[in-house]
């Protein structure tokens, strides 16, 4: 029993037990990672030294974009032999044609013709051979030097070069990427995986800014429980979210079962406290009067718990004031 001055001083409201569609939910926390579809990792492929670096951590570049210049030995080399092989390929070109000419007069055999002519053929395979290494190589315009360029559109996340600083074939000089996909990775414990399937929608919110939503999609549910942790690995794909989300950031994520929608009866989750470590709600038996009832939960969404057993639809329930009426009628 309680007096209506308690009620007023601690704001005690009541809501009606109903069954209605439920959809549950699991609310865990994860982090932000990137999304490997959308991350370029450029390396220097080749020996040489930084000459000039262009973008730094932070700055945003589009496909094609300059990251850096590499003076190589290596390069050079290359470009040099096509200048080697053009003028190979101009004399044998020179030679097949006097013989082919002087065929024509009978003025020499058709064996120095086809020598020539395969001569020209091996010299057009060269040439071509060593434009394609140069091709390879990033070589441009500029003798000597390699030019590195951003593959994809996005943000320059990662600079592991400096002019003047000496680089091999195993080097990745940039690592960049495109922030507008991302990946949200979970851990979701045994007893959830049951409502977490591929294509389950998921709002995403910083820890920092729980007001702000981002939509998502469950991509992946992991096929190993972790031993340890009785847990396994779900993620989350967010692609073009409405907010800036970090690599690394930690985030609130709530998913939401697409397929297991039905039936139940449900109570506000302000409305369970527990009692003797057991959930327990406060069923009102008239005015001034309530009765702590324990109560079987099922699953939950975002403000409402599933009750598998100790409710019927009809009755009333606190759902305001509750802490304040446990330690009422507890103390």
């Amino acid at each position: 029993m309680f007096s209506t001055s308690f009620r007023d001083r601690a704001g005690l409201a009541y809501t009606p037990i109903k069954k209605a569609p439920f959809r549950p939910s699991v609310r865990v926390v994860g982090t932000v990672a990137f999304n490997p579809s959308h991350v370029a990792a450029i390396g220097t492929r080749l020996r040489g030294t930084v000459r000039r670096t262009f973008k730094f951590d932070g700055d945003k570049v589009v496909p094609g974009e300059m990251l850096a210049e590499i003076e190589s030995a290596e390069l050079g080399e290359a470009q040099a032999s096509i200048s080697q092989a053009k003028a190979n390929l101009d004399a044998a070109e020179v030679q097949a044609k006097r013989e082919k000419e002087l065929l024509e007069k009978n003025l020499t055999t058709a064996r120095e013709a086809e020598v020539a002519t395969a001569d020209l053929a091996v010299r057009q395979a060269t040439f071509l051979a060593a434009q394609q290494r140069v091709q390879a190589l990033g070589g441009n315009n500029t003798f000597g030097v390699f030019v590195l360029k951003s593959p994809i559109a996005g943000h320059v996340v990662e600079t592991h070069i400096a002019p003047g600083q000496s680089v091999d074939t195993a080097v990745i000089a940039y690592k960049v990427a495109d922030l507008d996909h991302l990946w949200i990775e979970l851990s979701v414990f045994e007893r959830d995986l049951p409502l977490v399937h591929v294509g389950d929608d998921v709002e995403v919110s910083p820890l920092g800014d729980q007001q702000s939503i981002v939509q998502g999609k469950v991509a992946h549910v992991g096929e190993v429980i972790d031993p340890t942790t009785r847990s396994t690995d779900v993620r989350v794909t967010v692609d073009d979210p409405k907010i800036h989300l970090r690599p690394g950031q930690s985030v609130h994520a709530t998913i939401t079962s697409d397929t297991m929608l039905h039936e139940a009866v449900l109570v506000p989750q302000s409305a369970v406290v527990y009692v003797d470590g057991k959930p327990t709600v406060f069923v009102v038996e008239g005015t001034g009067k309530v009765r702590a009832t324990s109560v079987r939960l099922g699953s939950c969404d975002a403000t409402r718990h599933e009750v598998l057993d100790g409710l019927q639809p009809g009755q009333d329930v606190v759902s305001a004031g509750v802490f304040a009426l446990k330690s009422e009628l507890f103390r």
